[in-house]
């Protein structure tokens, strides 16, 4: 629909505060970030109580991730953002998001993207203090050829880990997050995988 059309959407909806779940996926989104911020802004009216967001392959590049990060961060509790045009430079604005208090996600969907190591470490930041995230689905978009499945990167379990359970001290330890309950990429299956690897 674009980003007239979106922005158009968010203006028709702004007396609608019965909605729960709002399905937007495989729209042309890459140059709509005017149309994602009245999106963002829909979002802080106070009646409005959207629990799913699927915005899944749009196109949604950095500037669109900005536009849209704080209104979805923290009006929703479930957000898919897979596979979209993030860099890590966009991951900043949501990791920030995630660090705030007025966060009330509790469901992260980021699969098929290649955030690489650097938009690893960028999202485990916003684990910091997060006190309601309890699972982050990311999934990297490089395929292992051998294994004709998803890899998952190395380096993004060191960038988890050491957030997830900081053993440098015992304060480190305690202030470690102790909320997320699943992080992993979804082709590892159970959870319990994950922690072979961390």
């Amino acid at each position: 629909i674009g980003s007239e059309g979106l922005t158009a959407l968010a203006a028709a909806l702004a007396n609608s505060t019965s909605i729960q779940d709002l399905n937007l996926d495989e729209n042309e989104f890459s140059t709509a970030a005017v149309g994602l911020r009245c999106l963002s802004e829909w979002l802080h009216i106070l009646a409005i109580k959207l629990d799913v967001l699927h915005i899944r392959s749009c196109g949604i590049n950095d500037e669109g991730l900005q536009a849209l990060t704080a209104g979805v961060v923290n009006n929703c509790k479930v957000i898919d953002l897979s596979e979209n045009n993030f860099t890590t430079f966009g991951l900043k604005h949501l990791s920030t998001s995630l660090q705030s208090e007025s966060c009330c996600l509790e469901s992260l969907y980021l699969g098929n993207m290649d955030t690489g190591d650097d938009g690893a470490k960028v999202l485990a930041r916003g684990l910091v203090g997060n006190k309601l995230l309890e699972e982050m689905f990311i999934q990297s978009s490089l395929v292992d050829e051998e294994e004709e499945s998803h890899s998952f990167p190395p380096g993004w379990f060191s960038a988890f880990s050491s957030v997830l359970c900081n053993t440098s001290t015992v304060n480190n330890t305690y202030l470690s997050n102790h909320t997320i309950l699943a992080l992993w990429d979804e082709d590892l299956g159970d959870v319990d995988d994950f922690d072979e690897y961390v």
